[in-house]
């Protein structure tokens, strides 16, 4: 949304919690006390709004969800007349926005899927997909991260496009500059540093990053990023080398980055991730530093400049060839591959789709 254009005015609503978040996730807290904030200004030509909390197991009984979207959609139109929108476009990555179309007098739909949402953990998968089938028939305009959710939405869209992820290329670029310093709390630890960076949550392979700690075990794997409620650290117990940081401010991710020799992409194999074109791999490509992965068909394509490898020893091995066998070619190719990838010209297609259809319904 900080991409789309400037004259664009944006009401951006922040995921909703429900009143058993907090009790899933402690740090549910701090956003339950954002949700009374409401509806503030981020920028010129962007408003944020933090809906109130809505009833749980939305993605399991559509009667709460029909519920959960009334609530939302009251909030959102509260807004809607408060900042004086016109004729407004509804922009939606949420499946459960079925049941909100039609309750904000928009004149156009656009569904940006971005996971496969009938894959996650506490979701009906046969509801999840019911849903997500009805919101993409009443779409004008579809977009898809991944080949995989393109090929599976195809069927129930009357317009769909390809758009993967893409990286803050400006931001991540830090990572090369000589006045960003390395972050503090990493700068001293044994070398290698083979770090991550995301939210650690079920579809990271847990188990390969404990390979890779005990395969360098003169090193160090660095995680940064929230660990989720429902993730056992239980297997890194005696494993010393590895260091779980918790949240760091996007701001300085780079410094991290910066400090990283490899950057470990370790996703698990299964129904979720074959769908999933990962930020985060674009943000590493950005900092041109070598990348181990697991196979994702989502990154195919950069195969020959970064070092693939299924299972554990496979994905050890990949760590090693990613350490060892790097050059300033392939950097400078994965930086180029990023540039190709920003969000920028994810933005420009995307609204080179949306504004003409827009204009023929307005006018």
């Amino acid at each position: 949304m900080w991409r789309l254009p400037k004259n664009h005015r944006i009401l951006y609503v922040e995921p909703p919690i429900s009143f058993l978040s907090p009790f899933k996730d402690p740090n549910v807290a701090f956003k339950k006390e954002m949700a009374q904030k409401g509806l503030r200004r981020l920028n010129e030509n962007i408003w944020l709004l933090s809906p109130p909390v809505i009833f749980p197991f939305g993605s399991r009984f559509p009667g709460i969800n029909r519920i959960n979207q009334h609530i939302i959609a009251k909030a959102v139109n509260k807004a809607v007349k408060e900042l004086e929108f016109q004729k407004p476009v509804l922009w939606t990555y949420l499946h459960t926005s079925c049941d909100l179309v039609g309750k904000l007098n928009e004149v156009m739909v656009v569904y940006d899927c971005v996971d496969e949402h009938s894959a996650y953990e506490g979701f009906n998968p046969r509801l999840v997909k019911a849903m997500e089938r009805k919101l993409l028939q009443k779409c004008d305009l579809v977009f898809c991260t991944a080949r995989g959710l393109y090929e599976d939405k195809k069927p129930y869209c009357r317009e769909i496009y390809l758009s993967p992820n893409a990286a803050d290329i400006e931001h991540f670029n830090k990572a090369l500059h000589p006045d960003t310093p390395v972050a503090q709390d990493i700068a001293d630890l044994p070398r290698p540093i083979l770090g991550f960076v995301g939210v650690i949550k079920e579809w990271i392979d847990l188990d390969l990053i404990k390979a890779v700690a005990l395969s360098f075990p003169q090193g160090s794997v660095v995680m940064v990023g929230p660990v989720g409620a429902n993730i056992d650290l239980s297997l890194f117990k005696g494993v010393k080398n590895v260091h779980f940081l918790g949240h760091r401010d996007r701001e300085i991710l780079p410094q991290y980055l910066k400090g990283f020799d490899v950057c470990l992409n370790p996703f698990k194999e299964n129904e979720l991730t074959a769908t999933v074109s990962p930020l985060k791999f674009y943000e590493y490509l950005a900092t041109g530093k070598p990348i181990a992965s697991t196979p994702m068909p989502e990154i195919m394509d950069f195969a020959g400049l970064i070092e693939l490898g299924r299972g554990q020893q496979g994905f050890v091995k990949a760590v090693q060839r990613a350490l060892y066998n790097d050059s300033e070619e392939k950097k400078k190719e994965r930086l180029n591959k990023a540039q190709e990838n920003s969000w920028d010209s994810r933005a420009h297609f995307m609204m080179s789709k949306i504004e003409p259809k827009y204009r023929s319904k307005v006018e």
